[in-house]
């Protein structure tokens, strides 16, 4: 397996925005560096277009959107956590609120469409159980980045206050 230093939480963010209206992630497996191709500019290219019209920002990352449309495997499309996804993560931690109102609080928050803004809303209410919260996506994201970044064979190297977290757990 391949070792690279790679932005976990950057990672992380990325998947979980599953909405990526206008853009495109790719992991950059010989650097670790996480990169956004807009899709004008993939759409220009695959389409055999010219791309002179583009902004200049978007020419500069002409070389990198070339070799993805080209089919190097020097980089990873990110993938995307499904919104599903995201919920089952707050029932569980909402499952493991030791406060009973505030557990029964949560569940109802997570009840029907709004959930991830009542959750969160709820939460912002009692800033200790928030910080736990913060503290157990955290977690769980480094984990799912971790488990694709090693189904890619890579294994990431984490910086001092990632391992000394990592150790702890």
């Amino acid at each position: 397996m391949k070792k690279l230093k790679v932005d976990v939480e950057d990672v992380a963010m990325i998947m979980d925005n599953y909405d990526r209206s206008g853009n495109q992630f790719y992991l950059d497996t010989e650097t670790g560096e996480a990169i956004c191709i807009p899709d004008e500019l993939m759409n220009a290219l695959e389409e055999g277009e010219s791309c002179e019209g583009l902004p200049a920002w978007e020419l500069e990352m002409l070389p990198k959107a070339k070799e993805i449309v080209e089919g190097s495997d020097r980089y990873e499309e990110i993938p995307s956590r499904m919104s599903g996804e995201a919920y089952w993560l707050m029932v569980k931690f909402a499952g493991r609120v030791e406060e009973s109102s505030l557990r029964e609080k949560l569940r109802y928050a997570l009840d029907g469409r709004g959930a991830f803004r009542r959750f969160k809303d709820t939460l912002r209410e009692y800033p200790e159980v928030e910080k736990q919260w913060f503290h157990f996506k955290a977690e769980k994201d480094k984990e799912e980045v971790k488990e694709w970044l090693e189904s890619i064979g890579i294994e990431p190297i984490f910086s001092h206050s990632e391992q000394t977290e990592e150790s702890r757990n």
